[in-house]
């Protein structure tokens, strides 16, 4: 009785290197396959429920605030809030006042100054300086080996507004 053997044929060797025990089967799930969890208490089950913060354009103007010039920028104040803008040249917890308004909303009137507001003054108190996030500034001239790296941090001044009157 003579034997007969099945030869397979030589498989390739692939370029990538990966070895054929390495590579997944050809017809399973890429995907994880997904495990249910199971609440344990209460506490845990309202701290994985999703937070919804209501959008700004869905809430009404306050009833006061005023638009002001600081630092090169213009900013929509409030009574109460805390901002932060470029550095000022005040000390921490100086009472300070900004007199560039260029708009001012009052019991309901809106005024709106040419540029400027007169007689309108908007006073705060700074809290803190501090620095911004880091920025990256990179340079580089292609084919004449010119690199420079350089971070850079804003100096800020986070002031809170403590009245705004008219």
């Amino acid at each position: 009785a003579a034997a007969t053997r099945v030869l397979e044929p030589k498989r390739r060797m692939l370029a990538s290197r990966v070895s054929q025990a390495v590579r997944p089967a050809p017809f399973t799930s890429a995907r994880p396959s997904v495990v249910p969890c199971r609440v344990v208490c209460q506490a845990a089950a309202t701290e994985s429920a999703p937070k919804v913060k209501p959008s700004p354009l869905n809430q009404a103007a306050p009833s006061t605030y005023a638009i002001i010039e600081v630092g090169g920028t213009q900013m929509f104040v409030e009574p109460g809030k805390w901002y932060t803008c470029n550095r000022l040249k005040a000390d921490v917890g100086a009472q300070i006042k900004f007199g560039r308004v260029l708009a001012l909303k009052h019991d309901g009137k809106l005024t709106v100054g040419t540029p400027y507001l007169d007689k309108v003054n908007v006073e705060a108190e700074v809290l803190e300086e501090l620095r911004g996030p880091k920025v990256i500034v990179y340079k580089m001239k292609p084919k004449k080996h010119y690199r420079r790296k350089r971070g850079h941090r804003q100096e800020l001044t986070k002031f809170k507004v403590s009245t705004i009157s008219a």
